[in-house]
């Protein structure tokens, strides 16, 4: 009797999340929802997170929480600035402010911490990058969609990020199903 054959799908995302431009401090919002399109290789089908890859233009290594979300309802649609991590009407303040009701509607669906030891040695001049494999974080999408959203979190004091170009993280995103 012969096996089935089983077709793994592997597949990199890049992203490019925009900063909150206040000036930041630990425990402060870094990026809002950003979109993950095609994460999923069909609709409602999961996948796992196997590597996460970070370009920062910055030059630090920075502490950041990664939260992953499904979206708002069963196509998937990006959460609303109301369901967003930060208050959207609090100018100049980047503090985490969503709702226990925000999140379950968002369906925060998964967790990842980039951690100092996360950064290679050495460093490219003008910026710093990160690898962490073997996450394996089981994650699916709304019935409807192929897409995830991730938001980042400072878990340490980024300095100031106010002075900052917005867009200076690439975000690799590995999975496979």
């Amino acid at each position: 009797m012969s096996s089935p054959l089983v077709s793994i799908s592997k597949r990199v995302i890049k992203v490019q999340p925009t900063f909150t431009a206040d000036d930041n401090a630990d425990n402060d919002v870094a990026f809002d929802w950003t979109e993950i399109p095609n994460a999923f290789s069909s609709k409602g089908k999961s996948s796992i997170l196997k590597s996460i890859f970070i370009l920062n233009g910055y030059d630090q290594a920075h502490i950041l929480e990664l939260l992953f979300c499904r979206g708002t309802d069963n196509d998937g649609t990006a959460p609303t600035d109301a369901q967003g991590l930060i208050n959207a009407s609090a100018t100049g303040s980047a503090a985490v402010d969503i709702t226990q009701a925000e999140t379950q509607a968002v369906e925060i669906c998964g967790q990842v911490n980039i951690v100092s030891g996360d950064y290679v040695e050495g460093d490219l001049l003008t910026a710093r990058i990160a690898q962490k494999t073997g996450i394996d974080l089981i994650m699916s999408p709304r019935v409807n969609s192929t897409s995830l959203y991730v938001a980042g979190i400072w878990r340490a004091d980024p300095a100031t990020m106010g002075s900052i170009a917005t867009n200076l993280m690439d975000m690799y995103l590995g999975f496979e199903d």
